[in-house]
């Protein structure tokens, strides 16, 4: 037990140095450089700020403010997005954005950066610093760091489905590629029908007898099982796997790797069926992560509820010269546990929108939607109301989109699971609406609920507040539908 322990630390370590290589370094060398902008700034632009009279504390607080305003904007425009890194175009535009907000914002934030700038010159100076050096870094990173000197090497235990599924994601979604650097092999698969043939490109090698010796002569990092759970293995492969334990693979499930990399659930298509291809453990009840939600939740609602009044007089005008009718929207939606409740938001479709049309999703440039209305979507600003229900506990800040009877019944009777999406209680926001858009048609709303249910099955405290920043920035970027 203590050899396969130490094997298995082993190859840990190894994913641990790749994963250095790929993101931890590109951080580290960006931090290194606006911080040498900030100090070029300092050095010629106010060099008072170096005297002794300002203590160590002081210079620890202005490196940690633009640090984290550095992260904050770059996390905003995906800046540690590794699928960007070599694209040319990506790089400029969101480094450009990155360095000009977070310099800007630091020059003009009192008592936590060195002073003010006496003229627009140093400000400039700062901003230009900061573009250029991290520019070049990044650019160089793109040109050396590339997959050939990082691939992960990869055998798929199943030619199935889920083992079909895995490698078009990890081989052909470039923006999973790109975190990744997958180089998978092949299959390893006991039904002798699938001998020998080769399904996206890959060809299946034999047997759980040849596994353990394509792991050897191919320096094999990770096996990837796609198998169902449910499923027995062969003697043989399961000896397999153990031997390769031992020598210090990775064993990982493929449907692990599936909800990591694309942060939905893997759905599998059967006869035009619909079946989740890990229908186990989806739902997880966590009492500790209950209230300290509710908390959160509560505190979010009062604080907004302030916001709110701000914002409701120009809503209110809005409404007033462009589109006549009542300021808000009230419609019944499906909560936790199916239960029925009446959610409210600020009107953007015309009065009487679905009179002659019924129940229909909005689609991109809906007629339906008015001139205000169209703004209030793009910002975020029609969900305000619903601070209401979540102080009323209809809702949480975080969840699934609460959706009408309607639409549940009838995409129930495509999706058998869909229903599991009212396990726990709907969201003002959530994981399905910062990862996608809104869902305009079914092949919209089954990609939503994947990342829905991936959110119900992973949702912690954490995952939360990734959740929260991702809003922000849609609503920065005025991404909103």
């Amino acid at each position: 037990m203590l050899f396969l322990c130490i094997h298995k630390l082993t190859a840990q370590k190894k994913y641990d140095y790749r994963l250095l290589f790929r993101r931890y370094i590109l951080i580290t060398v960006d931090v290194l450089l606006i911080l040498t902008a900030l100090f070029l700034y300092i050095r010629f632009f106010h060099p008072n700020a170096l005297q002794s009279y300002h203590t160590f504390l002081d210079n620890v607080l202005w490196i940690a403010v633009i640090v984290v305003l550095w992260f904050f904007y770059s996390y905003l425009f995906n800046l540690y997005k590794l699928a960007n890194v070599d694209r040319i175009s990506a790089t400029v535009k969101n480094t450009v954005l990155t360095a000009a907000l977070t310099a800007l914002t630091y020059l003009f934030m009192p008592f936590l950066s060195p002073t003010f700038p006496e003229s627009r010159f140093p400000a400039f100076v700062l901003m230009g610093a900061m573009i250029v050096l991290v520019l070049l870094w990044r650019l160089c990173y793109a040109a050396f760091f590339i997959h050939p000197i990082l691939t992960k090497k990869a055998i798929v235990i199943g030619a199935g489905y889920t083992g079909r599924e895995i490698v078009r994601t990890l081989l052909h979604n470039p923006a999973i590629y790109h975190n990744t650097g997958y180089k998978i092999y092949g299959y390893i698969d006991d039904d002798e029908l699938k001998q020998g043939k080769i399904y996206d490109e890959l060809k299946v090698l034999g047997n759980g007898n040849d596994l353990f010796k394509y792991a050897r002569r191919l320096d094999i990092d990770e096996i990837i099982m796609a198998i169902p759970e449910q499923e027995h293995l062969s003697p043989a492969l399961h000896r397999a796997l153990i031997d390769c334990e031992n020598a210090g693979i990775v064993v990982e499930h493929a449907t692990k790797i599936y909800e990591e990399q694309t942060g939905k659930v893997m759905i599998k298509i059967k006869a035009n069926e619909y079946h989740l291809t890990n229908p186990y453990s989806i739902v997880h009840k966590d009492n500790f992560y209950a209230f300290f939600n509710r908390v959160i939740n509560i505190s979010c609602a009062l604080v907004a509820g302030g916001f709110f009044l701000l914002v409701l007089p120009f809503v209110w005008l809005g409404n007033l010269f462009f589109s006549r009718g009542p300021l808000f929207y009230t419609q019944e939606r499906v909560g936790e546990n199916n239960k029925i409740f009446h959610i409210i938001k600020f009107r953007t479709m015309i009065v009487d929108a679905e009179k002659n049309s019924g129940p229909q999703f909005a689609q991109k440039s809906d007629p339906r939607i008015t001139k205000v209305g169209n703004i209030l979507r793009k910002t975020r600003l029609d969900e305000f109301p619903q601070f209401w229900n979540i102080l009323k506990g209809d809702i949480n800040l975080i969840g699934p989109r609460p959706e009408r009877q309607y639409f549940v019944d009838e995409l129930s009777k495509q999706i058998p699971f869909f229903k599991l999406r009212n396990a726990v209680k709907p969201g003002l926001t959530g994981w399905a609406q910062v990862k996608h858009h809104y869902a305009s048609d079914f092949d919209d709303t089954l990609i939503k609920l994947q990342y829905d249910l991936y959110y119900i099955k992973h949702r912690s405290l954490l995952l939360d507040f990734m959740i929260i920043f991702k809003t922000i920035a849609v609503m920065v970027k005025f991404k909103g539908t």
